[in-house]
Protein backbone atom coordinates (compact mmCIF):
# COMPACT_ATOMS: atom_id res chain seq x y z
CA UNK A 1 0.00 0.00 0.00
CA UNK A 2 1.39 3.41 -0.94
CA UNK A 3 1.96 6.10 1.70
CA UNK A 4 -0.72 8.44 0.34
CA UNK A 5 -3.41 5.78 0.62
CA UNK A 6 -2.20 4.91 4.13
CA UNK A 7 -2.54 8.53 5.33
CA UNK A 8 -5.97 8.85 3.73
CA UNK A 9 -7.22 5.72 5.46
CA UNK A 10 -5.84 6.69 8.88
CA UNK A 11 -7.54 10.09 8.59
CA UNK A 12 -10.73 8.36 7.54
CA UNK A 13 -10.56 6.11 10.62
CA UNK A 14 -10.35 9.11 12.95
CA UNK A 15 -13.25 10.89 11.26
CA UNK A 16 -15.51 7.84 11.15
CA UNK A 17 -14.71 7.04 14.79
CA UNK A 18 -16.12 10.43 15.72
CA UNK A 19 -19.22 9.80 13.61
CA UNK A 20 -20.65 7.42 16.21
CA UNK A 21 -20.41 10.15 18.83
CA UNK A 22 -21.95 12.72 16.49
CA UNK A 23 -24.85 10.39 15.69
CA UNK A 24 -25.51 9.78 19.39
CA UNK A 25 -25.60 13.52 20.02
CA UNK A 26 -27.70 14.19 16.94
CA UNK A 27 -30.30 11.60 17.95
CA UNK A 28 -31.06 13.58 21.11
CA UNK A 29 -32.75 16.19 18.89
CA UNK A 30 -33.34 14.63 15.45
CA UNK A 31 -35.17 11.38 14.54
CA UNK A 32 -32.96 8.71 12.92
CA UNK A 33 -34.13 8.77 9.29
CA UNK A 34 -34.24 12.56 9.31
CA UNK A 35 -30.70 12.71 10.69
CA UNK A 36 -29.52 10.51 7.83
CA UNK A 37 -31.49 12.54 5.28
CA UNK A 38 -30.24 15.98 6.33
CA UNK A 39 -26.70 14.63 6.48
CA UNK A 40 -26.82 13.90 2.77
CA UNK A 41 -29.06 16.81 1.83
CA UNK A 42 -26.14 19.01 2.87
CA UNK A 43 -23.27 16.84 1.67
CA UNK A 44 -24.72 16.04 -1.77
CA UNK A 45 -24.47 19.55 -3.32
CA UNK A 46 -21.02 19.98 -1.73
CA UNK A 47 -19.61 16.83 -3.30
CA UNK A 48 -21.24 17.68 -6.63
CA UNK A 49 -19.62 21.15 -6.56
CA UNK A 50 -16.23 19.61 -5.71
CA UNK A 51 -16.58 17.12 -8.54
CA UNK A 52 -17.50 19.87 -11.02
CA UNK A 53 -14.55 22.02 -9.92
CA UNK A 54 -11.97 19.22 -10.10
CA UNK A 55 -13.19 17.09 -13.01
CA UNK A 56 -15.46 19.37 -14.99
CA UNK A 57 -18.96 19.07 -16.36
CA UNK A 58 -18.37 15.83 -18.24
CA UNK A 59 -17.83 13.84 -15.03
CA UNK A 60 -21.38 14.74 -13.96
CA UNK A 61 -23.01 13.57 -17.17
CA UNK A 62 -25.16 10.50 -16.85
CA UNK A 63 -26.72 8.36 -19.53
CA UNK A 64 -29.66 6.01 -19.31
CA UNK A 65 -27.57 2.88 -18.73
CA UNK A 66 -25.93 4.48 -15.65
CA UNK A 67 -29.19 5.17 -13.81
CA UNK A 68 -29.64 1.64 -12.46
CA UNK A 69 -26.00 1.16 -11.30
CA UNK A 70 -25.96 4.55 -9.56
CA UNK A 71 -29.36 3.90 -8.02
CA UNK A 72 -28.05 0.62 -6.59
CA UNK A 73 -24.97 2.38 -5.19
CA UNK A 74 -27.14 5.08 -3.64
CA UNK A 75 -29.49 2.58 -2.06
CA UNK A 76 -26.69 0.36 -0.71
CA UNK A 77 -24.12 2.92 0.43
CA UNK A 78 -26.39 5.78 1.48
CA UNK A 79 -30.06 4.93 1.95
CA UNK A 80 -29.80 1.48 3.55
CA UNK A 81 -26.41 1.72 5.23
CA UNK A 82 -26.95 5.09 6.90
CA UNK A 83 -30.62 4.80 7.78
CA UNK A 84 -30.08 1.41 9.42
CA UNK A 85 -26.90 2.60 11.14
CA UNK A 86 -28.59 5.64 12.69
CA UNK A 87 -31.66 3.63 13.69
CA UNK A 88 -29.43 1.04 15.37
CA UNK A 89 -27.78 3.68 17.56
CA UNK A 90 -31.11 4.32 19.25
CA UNK A 91 -30.81 0.84 20.76
CA UNK A 92 -27.09 0.12 21.19
CA UNK A 93 -23.89 1.89 22.22
CA UNK A 94 -21.39 3.78 20.09
CA UNK A 95 -18.67 1.29 21.03
CA UNK A 96 -20.76 -1.77 20.12
CA UNK A 97 -21.80 -0.16 16.85
CA UNK A 98 -18.25 0.69 15.81
CA UNK A 99 -17.23 -2.92 16.47
CA UNK A 100 -20.14 -4.77 14.95
CA UNK A 101 -20.15 -2.77 11.70
CA UNK A 102 -16.76 -4.36 11.03
CA UNK A 103 -18.46 -7.64 10.28
CA UNK A 104 -18.51 -6.09 6.81
CA UNK A 105 -14.78 -6.78 6.42
CA UNK A 106 -15.05 -10.55 5.83
CA UNK A 107 -17.93 -9.87 3.46
CA UNK A 108 -15.87 -7.34 1.49
CA UNK A 109 -13.09 -9.90 1.12
CA UNK A 110 -15.57 -12.62 0.14
CA UNK A 111 -17.46 -10.39 -2.30
CA UNK A 112 -14.15 -9.23 -3.83
CA UNK A 113 -13.09 -12.83 -4.32
CA UNK A 114 -16.43 -13.78 -5.87
CA UNK A 115 -17.09 -10.75 -8.07
CA UNK A 116 -13.70 -9.10 -8.62
CA UNK A 117 -11.59 -12.26 -8.72
CA UNK A 118 -9.21 -10.82 -6.10
CA UNK A 119 -7.02 -13.36 -4.33
CA UNK A 120 -6.50 -13.48 -0.58
CA UNK A 121 -2.98 -14.15 0.68
CA UNK A 122 -2.44 -16.31 3.72
CA UNK A 123 -1.21 -13.29 5.67
CA UNK A 124 -4.28 -11.23 4.79
CA UNK A 125 -6.59 -14.07 5.85
CA UNK A 126 -4.69 -14.38 9.13
CA UNK A 127 -4.95 -10.62 9.67
CA UNK A 128 -8.70 -10.71 9.10
CA UNK A 129 -9.05 -13.62 11.52
CA UNK A 130 -6.96 -12.01 14.29
CA UNK A 131 -8.80 -8.69 13.97
CA UNK A 132 -12.14 -10.48 13.96
CA UNK A 133 -11.26 -12.28 17.19
CA UNK A 134 -10.27 -8.96 18.73
CA UNK A 135 -13.60 -7.41 17.74
CA UNK A 136 -15.52 -10.35 19.21
CA UNK A 137 -13.63 -10.09 22.51
CA UNK A 138 -14.64 -6.45 22.75
CA UNK A 139 -18.31 -6.96 21.96
CA UNK A 140 -18.82 -9.89 24.37
CA UNK A 141 -16.57 -8.30 27.00
CA UNK A 142 -14.57 -11.48 27.48
CA UNK A 143 -17.54 -13.68 28.35
CA UNK A 144 -19.39 -16.17 26.15
CA UNK A 145 -22.59 -15.17 27.92
CA UNK A 146 -22.15 -11.77 26.29
CA UNK A 147 -23.65 -13.19 23.11
CA UNK A 148 -26.97 -13.50 24.94
CA UNK A 149 -27.17 -9.73 25.46
CA UNK A 150 -26.96 -8.75 21.78
CA UNK A 151 -30.00 -6.60 21.05
CA UNK A 152 -31.86 -5.42 17.97
CA UNK A 153 -29.46 -2.50 17.59
CA UNK A 154 -26.50 -4.87 17.33
CA UNK A 155 -28.30 -6.95 14.70
CA UNK A 156 -29.15 -3.83 12.69
CA UNK A 157 -25.52 -2.69 12.74
CA UNK A 158 -24.36 -6.06 11.39
CA UNK A 159 -26.87 -5.86 8.55
CA UNK A 160 -25.76 -2.29 7.78
CA UNK A 161 -22.17 -3.53 7.52
CA UNK A 162 -23.17 -6.11 4.93
CA UNK A 163 -24.82 -3.40 2.83
CA UNK A 164 -21.58 -1.38 3.06
CA UNK A 165 -19.60 -4.38 1.82
CA UNK A 166 -21.94 -4.70 -1.14
CA UNK A 167 -21.62 -0.96 -1.86
CA UNK A 168 -17.82 -1.14 -1.76
CA UNK A 169 -17.59 -3.95 -4.27
CA UNK A 170 -20.28 -2.53 -6.55
CA UNK A 171 -18.49 0.83 -6.43
CA UNK A 172 -15.15 -0.72 -7.34
CA UNK A 173 -16.67 -2.37 -10.41
CA UNK A 174 -18.22 0.95 -11.46
CA UNK A 175 -14.83 2.68 -11.06
CA UNK A 176 -13.64 0.81 -14.12
CA UNK A 177 -15.48 3.47 -16.17
CA UNK A 178 -16.21 6.32 -13.73
CA UNK A 179 -14.03 8.38 -11.37
CA UNK A 180 -14.36 8.07 -7.55
CA UNK A 181 -15.69 11.64 -7.32
CA UNK A 182 -18.30 11.02 -9.99
CA UNK A 183 -19.43 7.80 -8.30
CA UNK A 184 -19.63 9.49 -4.91
CA UNK A 185 -21.66 12.39 -6.33
CA UNK A 186 -24.25 10.18 -7.98
CA UNK A 187 -24.36 7.79 -5.02
CA UNK A 188 -25.16 10.72 -2.75
CA UNK A 189 -27.74 12.10 -5.15
CA UNK A 190 -29.70 8.89 -5.61
CA UNK A 191 -29.25 7.90 -1.95
CA UNK A 192 -30.66 11.23 -0.79
CA UNK A 193 -33.66 10.89 -3.08
CA UNK A 194 -34.46 7.46 -1.65
CA UNK A 195 -33.95 8.73 1.92
CA UNK A 196 -36.50 11.54 1.55
CA UNK A 197 -39.72 9.49 1.91
CA UNK A 198 -38.33 7.69 4.98
CA UNK A 199 -37.49 11.00 6.65
CA UNK A 200 -40.68 12.81 5.63
CA UNK A 201 -43.12 10.17 6.82
CA UNK A 202 -41.11 9.67 10.02
CA UNK A 203 -42.02 13.07 11.50
CA UNK A 204 -42.83 15.45 8.63
CA UNK A 205 -39.81 17.43 9.91
CA UNK A 206 -41.76 18.80 12.88
CA UNK A 207 -38.61 18.67 15.04
CA UNK A 208 -36.74 21.37 13.10
CA UNK A 209 -37.80 24.24 15.37
CA UNK A 210 -36.23 22.52 18.40
CA UNK A 211 -32.80 21.80 16.92
CA UNK A 212 -29.96 23.48 18.85
CA UNK A 213 -26.26 24.01 18.14
CA UNK A 214 -25.63 20.41 19.23
CA UNK A 215 -27.93 18.93 16.60
CA UNK A 216 -26.74 21.32 13.90
CA UNK A 217 -23.09 20.62 14.72
CA UNK A 218 -23.73 16.88 14.54
CA UNK A 219 -25.34 17.19 11.10
CA UNK A 220 -22.50 19.35 9.77
CA UNK A 221 -19.83 16.99 11.11
CA UNK A 222 -21.60 14.00 9.56
CA UNK A 223 -22.18 15.87 6.30
CA UNK A 224 -18.88 17.55 5.56
CA UNK A 225 -16.31 15.33 7.25
CA UNK A 226 -17.88 11.88 7.52
CA UNK A 227 -19.64 12.00 4.17
CA UNK A 228 -17.82 14.29 1.74
CA UNK A 229 -14.20 13.97 2.84
CA UNK A 230 -14.32 10.38 4.09
CA UNK A 231 -16.20 9.01 1.09
CA UNK A 232 -13.64 10.56 -1.27
CA UNK A 233 -10.82 8.92 0.74
CA UNK A 234 -12.63 5.58 0.73
CA UNK A 235 -13.47 5.45 -2.96
CA UNK A 236 -10.06 6.70 -4.13
CA UNK A 237 -8.33 4.11 -1.91
CA UNK A 238 -10.61 1.33 -3.15
CA UNK A 239 -9.66 2.25 -6.74
CA UNK A 240 -5.89 1.82 -6.31
CA UNK A 241 -5.64 -0.76 -3.51
CA UNK A 242 -6.94 -4.28 -2.90
CA UNK A 243 -10.42 -4.21 -1.36
CA UNK A 244 -9.54 -6.56 1.49
CA UNK A 245 -6.56 -4.43 2.59
CA UNK A 246 -8.52 -1.17 2.50
CA UNK A 247 -11.31 -2.81 4.50
CA UNK A 248 -8.85 -3.88 7.21
CA UNK A 249 -8.46 -0.26 8.31
CA UNK A 250 -12.06 -0.28 9.47
CA UNK A 251 -10.94 -2.53 12.33
CA UNK A 252 -9.18 0.49 13.86
CA UNK A 253 -12.48 2.36 14.24
CA UNK A 254 -13.68 0.42 17.33
CA UNK A 255 -10.47 1.21 19.20
CA UNK A 256 -10.57 4.95 18.58
CA UNK A 257 -14.35 5.07 19.04
CA UNK A 258 -13.99 3.38 22.43
CA UNK A 259 -11.63 6.11 23.59
CA UNK A 260 -13.89 8.87 22.25
CA UNK A 261 -17.04 7.26 23.72
CA UNK A 262 -15.38 6.89 27.13
CA UNK A 263 -14.32 10.54 27.12
CA UNK A 264 -17.39 12.15 25.54
CA UNK A 265 -20.28 9.78 26.32
CA UNK A 266 -19.12 8.09 29.51
CA UNK A 267 -19.21 4.61 27.97
CA UNK A 268 -17.08 2.09 29.84
CA UNK A 269 -13.77 0.66 28.55
CA UNK A 270 -12.86 -2.69 30.10
CA UNK A 271 -9.66 -4.74 30.05
CA UNK A 272 -11.28 -6.81 27.31
CA UNK A 273 -11.69 -3.69 25.20
CA UNK A 274 -7.95 -3.08 25.54
CA UNK A 275 -7.04 -6.71 24.71
CA UNK A 276 -9.44 -6.80 21.78
CA UNK A 277 -8.15 -3.46 20.51
CA UNK A 278 -4.56 -4.74 20.59
CA UNK A 279 -5.58 -7.76 18.53
CA UNK A 280 -7.34 -5.50 16.05
CA UNK A 281 -4.18 -3.43 15.53
CA UNK A 282 -2.03 -6.55 15.22
CA UNK A 283 -4.43 -7.95 12.63
CA UNK A 284 -4.15 -4.76 10.58
CA UNK A 285 -0.35 -5.03 10.77
CA UNK A 286 -0.47 -8.62 9.51
CA UNK A 287 -2.76 -7.75 6.62
CA UNK A 288 -0.53 -4.83 5.64
CA UNK A 289 2.59 -6.94 5.54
Amino acid sequence: MNFKSFIKLITLVLIWSGSWIAIKWGLTEIPPYSLAFFRFLISCPVIVAITYHIEGRDSLKINRKDIIPFSILGILGVTLFHSIQVLALEYTTAVNSSILVNFNVPFIAIFAMLFLKESLTRKTVMGIFVSFIGAVIIVINGSLSGFQSINIGDILIISAGIFWAAYSIAGKKTMMRKSPLSITSFSFLFGTIFLFPLAFFESRFSFIGGVTELGLGSVLYLSLLCSVFAYICWNSSMKVEKSSKVAMFLYLVPLTTSIMAWFLLGEIITIYTVIGGALVIFGVYLAEG
